[in-house]
């Protein structure tokens, strides 16, 4: 599916928040809420209630193919009978939906560790499951942590440089032209090369941000420095390797 030229009007309002990000169990799990600035998302700040949840909204900030996505989007009604035989039922929130170039919607719910397999939580995923073939979206359950090691770094380190700069603009087309004939050298080779107008040091993070856009790529797999070697564009788009059937998110995905 095209989602590239979408307005989004209807989605913004059908998919806002569904509940509040709040600190109730704050002293059983200190330290585990917050809020990042999405750039997919016109800079609004997207809650996060868990870590998990804060890494997977990283990678989905760093995935080019990522074209918008929704946290706590949906009510899902989880029914059950009483104790007195009484049909009942209570409201599930899922954790995102993500719309990717090409892909149907994805509902997501994410975990801590796939040991998690209560009755709660597999009810859940029931009902998920059932809201998602009934949208024509996929659903899948997703465990962060349990990413290769290598990826959770990169994750953390390439968000620092989501965000644009004033000065990027004077810069970003003559980085991107020298980018293409130097295809294959090191990070730092690239800013390097830019030492006889202006300090290597103004260029480095704007080609870890251009790497963050999807403008040049790196193999995420392997641990992200100034040593690491650059393509241009998406040709090898290494967060494809995450959401392809078998890549490493598929992975650590169960249902």
């Amino acid at each position: 599916m095209d989602w590239l030229h979408k307005d989004w009007i209807l989605e913004d309002r059908l998919y806002s928040p569904k509940r509040r990000i709040d600190n109730k169990i704050s002293w059983q799990r200190p330290h585990i809420i917050g809020e990042i600035k999405s750039t997919k998302m016109e800079d609004r700040d997207m809650g996060y209630h868990s870590l998990n949840e804060k890494l997977f909204y990283y990678l989905l900030e760093l995935d080019p193919e990522v074209i918008r996505y929704y946290v706590q989007p949906v009510e899902i009604a989880i029914k059950h009978l009483d104790s007195e035989g009484q049909v009942k039922s209570w409201m599930h929130v899922p954790d995102a939906l993500v719309f990717r170039q090409k892909q149907l919607p994805l509902l997501v719910q994410i975990k801590e560790t796939p040991k998690e397999q209560s009755k709660t939580f597999l009810r859940c995923n029931r009902a998920c499951s059932l809201h998602a073939q009934r949208t024509e979206w996929k659903y899948q359950v997703i465990y962060p942590k349990t990413l290769p090691e290598k990826v959770l770094i990169n994750l953390k380190f390439l968000s620092q440089f989501r965000k644009s700069r004033k000065y990027y603009k004077q810069w970003i087309g003559q980085v991107m032209n020298k980018a293409s004939y130097l295809e294959g050298a090191s990070i730092i080779e690239l800013a390097l090369s830019f030492s006889g107008l202006t300090d290597y040091r103004i260029i480095l993070p704007l080609i870890f941000h251009l790497i963050t856009k999807g403008q040049l790529g790196v193999n995420i797999l392997e641990k992200v420095s100034e040593q690491s070697r650059f393509s241009v564009g998406n040709v090898m788009n290494p967060f494809e390797l995450a959401f392809r059937p078998g890549g490493y998110l598929d992975e650590v995905t169960q249902f």
